[in-house]
């Protein structure tokens, strides 16, 4: 299984084009929130820092600062508004990579040399090449999308998101579900693509009674209008795609428009389709692992609460233009990890936060599902959940939620 994490690059949620020229601007801090839904308990962390680090991709092919900004954003709110961690403030290490191991190894040695307790991973596509030197530190590695084979079964590792694995079980689930017979769907033609269809997709189809076919394209030139058409032939209910870019996405629901398709389409965890496509994108199904922040009123009520705190702390840290993409899931990361860590009875440090993520059952996760950290959903893979809701783009460019609930795949997994 661990061949397969290539398609987790862009199918669990990440947009290498989203967001991109932000210009790394020091957030706000959530004293400066005016909206009463924004502020908690209003407390100010005092004491001794607790220190954690962050490494992110932010050079090279792949680069998301937008998550940086979202871990600053939820850091200055934790320690200005909501106590920080038993009432110390957070004190974060940033590192950026360029998605070489030898610009991650560096990272971890500058953490090792900060004394952080526990890594929180934006994106780092060289990352696995950290996992040693934290392991022999005694540090803990947390995320939100396993960006690499070792860090997805990495005992040291904790993964907040959905498993790489669960995005092609819950999205055939929800297509079922749906009353879809037969589904094709576009992956890259590469090894951990093909050990994916072969291993997961084509079996899980099998047990919902779904006829699957994988197209495969050439992810640095794909010809979509030949792929449309080769699609259009099988004459599916559903097509689309677990794993593309932005730009592909588009190209690909076009393509598929241009061809005459009028069946279902899966467009991944894809933005700006409206923007590149127009009318074309209406009715475009999108997927992800937490309630979206521009779809507030389809969350539950507790959930609303939450995304609107967090569209409001956004707001006054300056970053109004970010709410709506990939911002929220580090935010929300960071958030979770601080409850998690005032769990520690006692010292905070890399054992006791290790200990803590490890005891992590039925833990309400921002904006979120219920997620569990103890090795319960999937034993043996750093993932806390396998939960995933989709999205259907609406006339106006926003997205609708389209399943009331998140798609639970755990039993399909197992």
């Amino acid at each position: 299984r661990s061949r397969v994490v290539g398609a987790a690059l862009v199918a669990a949620g990440l947009r290498p084009a989203a967001c991109s020229d932000d210009d790394g601007t020091t957030t706000g801090s959530g004293s400066e929130v005016g909206d009463p839904a924004a502020t908690s308990a209003g407390t100010e962390a005092t004491g001794e820092p607790v220190a954690v680090g962050f490494v992110n991709s932010e050079g090279g092919a792949f680069s998301v600062p937008e998550l940086r900004v979202g871990n600053e954003v939820a850091t200055d709110y934790i320690n200005d508004n909501l106590g920080g961690v038993g009432g110390r403030p957070l004190e974060v290490t940033r590192c950026a990579t360029d998605g070489s191991p030898e610009a991650s190894i560096d990272c971890a040695n500058q953490f090792v040399e900060a004394g952080v307790v526990a890594v929180v991973e934006g994106t780092d596509l060289g990352g696995d090449a950290m996992l040693p030197i934290l392991a022999d530190a005694g540090i803990p590695l947390v995320g939100h999308v396993q960006f690499g084979p070792a860090r997805m079964f990495d005992p040291n590792s904790t993964y907040f998101g959905a498993a790489a694995l669960a995005y092609g079980a819950a999205a055939l689930q929800f297509y079922a579900d749906e009353g879809a017979a037969s589904v094709v769907w576009f992956l890259p033609d590469e090894p951990s693509s093909h050990a994916f269809a072969d291993a997961s997709l084509e079996p899980t189809s099998e047990a919902l009674g779904i006829d699957y076919t994988t197209v495969y394209y050439d992810a640095a030139s794909p010809n979509w209008a030949v792929l449309a058409t080769t699609a259009v032939a099988e004459d599916p209910d559903v097509s689309g795609t677990i794993a593309a870019t932005d730009a592909q996405c588009a190209e690909m629901v076009g393509a598929l428009r241009d061809a005459g398709y009028d069946g279902r389409i899966l467009a991944a965890s894809c933005v700006g389709l409206h923007d590149a496509l127009g009318d074309d994108a209406v009715g475009v199904d999108t997927d992800a692992d937490h309630w979206h922040p521009g779809d507030i009123e389809s969350a539950p009520a507790a959930k609303q609460a939450e995304l609107e705190e967090y569209g409001a702390v956004m707001r006054a840290a300056g970053h109004e233009d970010l709410i709506g993409g990939n911002a929220i899931i580090s935010f929300a990361d960071m958030i979770n990890l601080s409850r998690i860590m005032a769990t520690i009875d006692g010292p905070i440090d890399g054992a006791a936060v290790a200990g803590a993520l490890d005891a992590t059952a039925d833990f309400d996760s921002y904006a979120g599902p219920t997620i569990s950290c103890d090795g319960s959903i999937m034993p043996g893979n750093s993932a806390c959940s396998t939960d995933l809701l989709f999205f259907q783009v609406q006339d106006d460019g926003s997205v609708r939620a389209v399943t009331d609930d998140f798609v639970d795949v755990t039993a399909l997994l197992a």
